[in-house]
């Protein structure tokens, strides 16, 4: 098991994608948490230490790392870049990761991230 402090990335978390700003969900998710999955299948994301989220900036990161899932049907995002796959990400890390969140400061943004993920989830199922 790896922990993934987001204080390690910023403690100004930004926008939803890199070409909007510094400090942004995309990047945290391809160069922080993806590279932590490909490490070890159960990562702990601790989300406390932050002057807060926006919810742009969490869904991009954790519905994000759904939809890079392979059997995802999204290959999009809404501003047009493509959805970059990942082809080991697995259902059972998600599962990990929204369960093993950690967030102290804030004990709702873990509902809010877990919100996101099923959402995407969902998605798996109708694929």
């Amino acid at each position: 098991m790896l922990k993934l402090n987001v204080t390690d990335f910023t403690k100004y978390p930004g926008p939803r994608y890199i070409k909007l700003g510094s400090n942004s969900g995309e990047e945290f998710r391809e160069e922080y948490l993806i590279k932590k999955l490909k490490q070890d299948p159960e990562v702990v994301v601790n989300l406390d230490g932050v002057l807060g989220y926006g919810s742009s900036f969490l869904e991009e990161i954790f519905g994000g790392v759904v939809r890079a899932m392979p059997e995802h049907p999204a290959t999009e995002h809404p501003n047009g870049d493509p959805v970059v796959k990942h082809s080991f990400i697995t259902v059972e890390m998600i599962n990990f990761i929204k369960n093993n969140l950690v967030s102290n400061d804030d004990p709702s943004v873990k509902n809010e991230i877990r919100d996101y993920i099923l959402r995407q989830t969902e998605q798996l199922k109708g694929a």
